[in-house]
């Protein structure tokens, strides 16, 4: 039997705004072994009168198509089928549903607190004020909005959905209950192009007579502090928040209300004194509102909200899997002094405090990641971001607009029972689809390291960092990142809507800038550097043979050809020496440098060949045959400029081997010499590596691609300094930023850049898929169509096991240590082929389990 599931729409589930005209539709297929013989879609609206669509049959290995019947009516409900037929003419069904977006905004406008002023400041709102500790950046935050709106109805509803979205963050209510889960809505996007919004199925909490529409609303990205450039740290894209939303009720009469966002709302501030991403959130239950989001409440001395912008502008339904609260941790000890309280939750995350009640005096929480030598809160890294909240409440409080990268929190001021206190993990809530386990506590710690890194720094843009005043989407952070990150986790949605913002950020002259979203306040970053405007070919290019979608090729391909021609006409003779922004070349490298210009060139060669590996896949004859050309000549530069010396790469350090024999930039009969100079650097110094965020990338692929997995597998293993294990050894529990942020010598790094919870490091996560468990892909492949098996088995593991849920089914491997034998056992997902490969055993793999034995002097690596 074979089945369908996992059906998405635009890689996402059930997504109640789809507002492109043509969604993709997708599905991934388990059974037990074989094929299907064939599959077919069919669409249905739910009511109306829009007719159905059936696709033709399609292949039995096929897991995706277009939606291709008529025009989708908007706001309106899908159902869709998806049927497979098996060999002997049996057919399996599954379903699911989607909604469409909205398309007439003509009820609603853009509302906020009128800019008036309210009047002076009472005495209680001194009291406040004082009791906090005003800094400069806190001194002037406004409380966020709280916006309600009142009305009737005395007919039932038969379906009511409310949408909504923010210039900021919103968190909205109806009759007093909070309407969804997802955090930080709308999520951050290039707010000039395009702002998300998101609809939510509220039927069930409307009545008959008054009801409620209510809002918080809060400056988020939109208006507060954002990134390190102190000359315009804030105010980027507007100077206050504004909510937009439009609540539509379908009545079982036949009849609609429509309550959209305008001058009927009222406003008032409420026990949310300030709100910012980065300073934190002070909540003072004295200034609270009780039962303003609900019924029955008297709100006639609120002021009228004001319509701040008649123009709807660039609103879109949400791309991606909004931030949701994924995981909740008690403390694992408590430190109590008399001045302060320090709660360690044993994992550097990202989220905030849930705090218990503290009527009386307020609560100061600090946050930070590590502790410094006499076992205080270590907070220097963080720069300008205070990231401290503020507490005096009635009942446990948890701020909602602001969250933090920390390990530990520091409790002072009010007395509270600290064990009661629970850190709220933020992420955007995508689907977690790959894991590797194996008999090491220690790799499977530096597997976690990874996990919780990209967690915390996947929240609504792929960050840097999640802690200090910068939390950026840096291109080269993530393309480096993505071969691992993809495997993680189903990121298509994401990474599909990031690589939006990326080509709203291209420069006219086809500059790519550093950070993606590009905030308008600065102009630091707007010219690319090597590595890092290379993202716009490499993460497309991740995503396609990921995936399988050949979509994203198409939307990029002429944005990612504005950048290569940037580059190429400003180096007409292949190497890259004009026109490199700011060049952080391997960016945190350490004990050796690489040259910037080899760097550059052999990105630039790299970049330009899988760019005509993409014309290829697109059927651009002529603009493959340029970028092939192109890419030549870039090689042979780079042969000649930088390979003068026969068995040398300039610098001679090891990025430099590593991009020269990764890339295939040398000729065949050179790469042998290249690859003994690499391993003498490596071994040279006993097996440790001084490669940074791209040449780390590289390494143990590299080493194990050229026959030397044993080398990967000592640099893996490597528990001094520099290695991912003398960081574990010291209490990482993320990877860190740098290989020396923290060393016995010298203590702490520089407080200028210096996170302990950072992705690029870890993209040795890719090689442990793909070799440690061994769960790859065949060099033509995508969407794992055609896998390869081929773990390289090391004496220091007794077994080592990982799974993968690839938009075609689930793949798994296991292999394990038993008697004399190594043992490997896979399971395909139905329509997949590939070959298994232990030692020397070679063996063919269908859909279904398959076994593979040989002995264990034969398999090792």
């Amino acid at each position: 039997m074979i089945e369908a599931y996992r059906l998405r729409v635009n890689a996402r589930d059930s997504p109640s705004e789809v507002d492109e005209p043509r969604p993709t539709l997708s599905w991934s297929l388990r059974g037990d072994g074989g094929a299907a013989e064939s599959v077919r879609v069919r669409v249905r609206p739910l009511a109306g009168d829009a007719a159905d669509w059936t696709s033709e049959w399609m292949p039995g290995d096929r897991v995706s198509t277009r939606y291709g019947g008529p025009d989708l009516e908007p706001e309106s409900t899908y159902r869709w089928i998806v049927e497979v037929r098996w060999p002997s003419g049996e057919t399996h069904s599954a379903e699911a549903a989607f909604e469409t977006g909205v398309t007439d905004w003509a009820d609603a406008r853009w509302i906020g607190r009128d800019p008036e002023p309210n009047g002076a400041v009472d005495a209680a709102d001194r009291d406040s004020v004082a009791a906090v500790r005003l800094t400069p950046r806190t001194t002037n935050l406004e409380p966020p909005l709280q916006l309600r709106r009142s009305f009737a109805i005395d007919v039932p509803a038969e379906r009511a959905r409310l949408t909504v979205t923010a210039r900021g963050l919103v968190l909205p209510y109806v009759n007093g209950a909070r309407v969804g889960a997802d955090e930080l809505l709308p999520g951050w996007t290039d707010y000039r192009t395009r702002i998300q919004y998101r609809t939510f199925d509220i039927t069930e909490l409307l009545r008959i007579g008054e009801n409620v529409v209510a809002a918080e609303v809060a400056e988020g990205w939109w208006s507060g502090f954002l990134g390190f450039d102190h000359r315009h740290h804030a105010h980027h894209y507007g100077t206050a928040p504004q909510l937009l939303a439009r609540l539509v009720i379908d009545h079982v009469d036949g009849t609609r209300t429509v309550v959209g966002t305008d001058a009927a709302w009222r406003e008032h501030a409420g026990r949310r004194r300030w709100a910012d991403l980065l300073m934190g959130e002070h909540i003072d239950a004295r200034f609270g509102t009780p039962g303003w989001t609900g019924r029955g409440f008297d709100d006639a001395r609120w002021r009228a909200a004001v319509v701040l912008d008649p123009e709807i502008g660039p609103v879109i339904g949400q791309r991606d899997e909004p931030v949701r609260a994924v995981a909740e941790l008690a403390p694992v000890t408590i430190d109590r002094t008399p001045e302060r309280t320090i709660v360690d939750f044993g994992q550097n995350l990202v989220g905030r405090l849930r705090v218990p009640a503290s009527p009386d005096q307020p609560l100061r929480v600090r946050h930070g990641e590590v502790l410094d030598a006499d076992g205080e809160l270590y907070v220097e890294n963080l720069r300008s971001a205070e990231a401290i909240d503020h507490f005096r409440t009635t009942s446990p409080a948890e701020p909602a607009f602001t969250f933090h990268g920390f390990r530990y929190a520091e409790l002072s001021g009010a007395d509270v029972d600290a064990a009661d206190v629970r850190a709220v993990v933020l992420s955007s809530d995508v689907e977690w689809t790959g894991q590797v386990t194996t008999s090491s506590p220690f790799l499977n710690r530096l597997i976690e390291n990874i996990r919780w890194g990209q967690r915390g720094n996947f929240v609504s843009v792929p960050t840097d960092c999640p802690q200090r005043d910068e939390r950026l989407g840096w291109t080269a952070d993530v393309q480096v990142f993505a071969p691992t990150a993809t495997l993680n986790a189903d990121l298509q949605a994401l990474l599909r809507r990031w690589l939006a913002d990326l080509v709203a950020a291209q420069l006219p002259n086809g500059s790519v800038p550093d950070v993606i979203p590009r905030s308008p306040g600065t102009t630091l970053f707007d010219y690319g550097a090597p590595g890092w405007g290379d993202a716009i070919v490499l993460v497309p290019w991740t995503m396609y043979r990921t995936y399988g979608d050949v979509e994203i090729l198409r939307e990029m391909f002429e944005p990612m050809r504005r950048w290569l021609d940037y580059v190429a006409v400003r180096n007409p003779d292949g190497v890259w020496c004009s026109g490199r922004g700011n060049d952080y070349g391997d960016w945190l490298s350490v004990d050796e440098h690489t040259p910037k210009e080899v760097v550059a060139t052999a990105y630039h060669a790299h970049a330009t060949a899988v760019a005509a590996r993409i014309a290829g896949v697109l059927g651009d004859d002529a603009a493959q045959a340029s970028l092939e050309a192109r890419a030549a000549l870039i090689r042979r530069a780079y042969r000649e400029t930088f390979l003068a010396e026969r068995g040398r790469v300039t610098g001679d350090s090891q990025t430099g081997y590593l991009m020269t024999l990764a890339w295939d930039l040398a000729p065949e009969e050179d790469r042998d010499a290249l690859f003994a100079r690499l391993v003498e650097k490596v071994e040279d110094r006993g097996a440790r590596l001084t490669t940074g965020f791209h040449g780390v990338a590289l390494l143990c692929p590299t080493l194990a691609r050229f026959g030397r997995p044993d080398l990967a597998y000592d640099l893996l293993f490597q528990r001094e300094f520099p290695s991912w294990g003398f960081s574990i050894d010291n209490g990482a529990t993320t990877i860190w930023e740098r290989w020396d942020g923290w060393t016995p010598e010298s203590g702490f790094q520089t407080p200028e850049m210096n996170s302990f919870n950072h992705y690029s490091l870890g993209s040795v996560g890719e090689w442990i898929y793909t070799d440690v468990a061994g769960i790859a892909q065949a060099a033509e492949s995508v969407g794992f169509a055609d896998v390869v098996i081929a773990p390289h088995v090391d004496p220091r593991l007794d077994w080592v096991e990982g799974s993968l849920q690839t938009v075609r089914g689930r793949v798994a491997s296991r292999w394990e240590r038993t008697g004399d034998e190594i043992v490997l056992t896979v399971v395909l997902p139905p329509g997949v082929r590939g070959t298994a490969r232990l030692g020397q055993v070679t063996a063919p793999l269908q859909s279904g389990t398959t076994v593979v034995r040989t002995l264990a002097t034969s398999a090792a690596s």
